[in-house]
């Protein structure tokens, strides 16, 4: 099937050929997650699996590992694409026929797999799914709002309390913050919030925006955002941005958030002094100072701060702490790193060094590549892990080889390969000069209570991920019930005489 759908796009032609390669696309899309799903499988059919259950690192997490490391994606991405493969292949395998055919999109499935989840009972979800594996492939070109009720409206034919209802949707409120890849240093803001907070936020966005002077050089909408990230950093009030020493609401407040940029010293001085130690990056704690050359800095875990914005949103009186290149320096005595060797390892590595994780380095474990006592405390031996990669590296089954500047080769269970470098390596070169190759001891003590896999433990569920899921379906039907009852009785009632 797919290779004829392969045949058939090579020899398509203009708005044809689109469509034909889309159709392609949808296919292998199918073909991806089925892989996934297998993952899954052959996970579940391993010996112990059932013991896994109950790690916070469990079956689920670590397949959803090997599909971010196979795609480059993170865990959570990974994550929701299982789910997706995992409906596809134990609910709705007629949907996955169809869309095995390329006839849908994965926007299409997705919507199908969220929609019908609470659908429980085995019947119903067996003519629910012949009959939206039907109806699908006309359904292409509705709208997602439209595509939306006609799923629901086959749900309700066969489970009406398994519908998900709208007054709902206050459960899932959320606000993520997405940090685009363009050098922009900016970031977008996304979320639901209760309505009545979403007023009262709108309203200070408003008051705040509107106590700068009137030689305030920014737009209103660009004062608002700044007052959201004023706010973010404890303040009652934005400050004026006009530049007038007798401006009352020049002076800008003090902040409690500490965020991290890693920046060249000629990017923060007026003068650019002798290099320290022989090296140019700096780290900074809080904010940096002083005017930007056109070198960008980095905003640790978040991405590029442009030059421009480095001078005119960063605060002058920031805590600067150089990073020392260790260059030979022999192993540390200890299994914790000094603050000098860690602040050198998280600026190298910028974030977690496992495939696809983009985890800030501030927010990650230093791991030792070969346990100690074994492998040395030194940076050859050093890198940072999310707690989550940690706990996966330390007891799934993931192997690695770490080089001197910081090149990492990972192994997966199943043999795959992979290779990560140090986030450093494009935008601060510097900090991947070799460092002195880990000295391995062989006769230290691994039973010692400073080894590693003494001082990291899996921490354990109290619910199964499939018992935290049933109950978040037991709880969501259990509201939908009253509606629907509700809905029957005032549909029931006789009429007025």
């Amino acid at each position: 099937m797919f290779d004829e759908l392969v045949a058939a796009a090579d020899g398509a032609r203009g708005a044809g050929a689109v469509g034909a390669w889309a159709r392609v696309e949808n296919a292998a899309c199918a073909r991806r997650l089925a892989a996934a799903a297998d993952i899954l499988e052959r996970l579940i059919a391993e010996a112990g699996a059932i013991d896994r259950e109950q790690w916070c690192i469990d079956n689920w997490t670590i397949a959803a590992a090997e599909v971010a490391a196979a795609q480059g994606v993170s865990l959570g991405v990974a994550s929701h694409q299982l789910l997706l493969a995992d409906d596809l292949r134990r609910r709705l395998p007629r949907v996955a026929e169809v869309f095995a055919t390329g006839a849908i999109t994965y926007r299409t499935v997705a919507a199908v797999a969220h929609r019908s989840r609470l659908v429980r009972d085995a019947a119903a979800l067996t003519k629910l799914d012949t009959e939206l594996a039907t109806q699908l492939s006309g359904w292409g070109t509705l709208s997602t709002e439209k595509l939306h009720t006609a799923i629901d409206t086959c749900v309700d034919r066969y489970d009406p309390a398994a519908v998900r209802r709208t007054e709902y949707a206050a459960r899932g409120r959320h606000v993520d913050i997405y940090d685009p890849a363009d050098g922009s240093g900016t970031a977008t803001i996304e979320g639901t919030l209760v309505a009545t907070d979403a007023d009262a936020l709108d309203v200070r966005l408003d008051a705040m925006a509107a106590a700068v002077c009137a030689h305030d050089p920014r737009t209103a909408e660009q004062r608002r955002s700044d007052a959201l990230g004023a706010i973010a950093h404890g303040a009652d009030r934005l400050a004026c941005a006009c530049g007038r020493r007798d401006c009352d609401a020049a002076a800008p407040t003090a902040s409690a958030v500490v965020v991290h940029v890693i920046a060249r010293e000629e990017s923060l001085r007026d003068d650019t002094p002798a290099m320290l130690d022989g090296h140019v990056p700096y780290s900074q704690e809080h904010e940096p100072a002083g005017p930007a050359t056109t070198d960008p800095a980095y905003l640790m875990g978040k991405g590029l701060l442009p030059a421009p914005l480095l001078a005119s949103k960063l605060a002058a009186t920031a805590t600067r702490q150089p990073i020392i290149h260790p260059g030979n320096a022999a192993p540390e005595p200890r299994y914790r790193a000094s603050a000098r060797l860690a602040w050198f390892v998280r600026c190298r590595d910028m974030t977690c060094r496992f495939p696809g994780c983009d985890v800030a380095a501030t927010d990650c474990d230093l791991d030792h590549t070969i346990a100690y006592p074994v492998g040395p405390t030194q940076a050859s031996n050093l890198k940072c892990l999310c707690r989550q990669h940690h706990l996966l590296k330390t007891f799934a089954g993931w192997r690695e080889v770490q080089h001197c500047d910081g090149t990492i080769e990972w192994t997966s269970r199943q043999g795959q390969t992979y290779t990560t470098y140090p986030g450093s390596r494009w935008l601060f070169p510097e900090l991947c000069r070799p460092t002195a190759p880990a000295i391995i001891d062989h006769t230290a003590d691994t039973d010692s209570d400073a080894n590693e896999a003494r001082t990291l433990k899996m921490p354990r569920r109290k619910q199964t991920r499939t018992q935290a899921r049933e109950q978040a379906i037991d709880d969501e039907r259990r509201h939908n019930q009253l509606y629907v009852d509700q809905h029957l009785a005032e549909r029931n009632k006789p009429p007025p005489f």
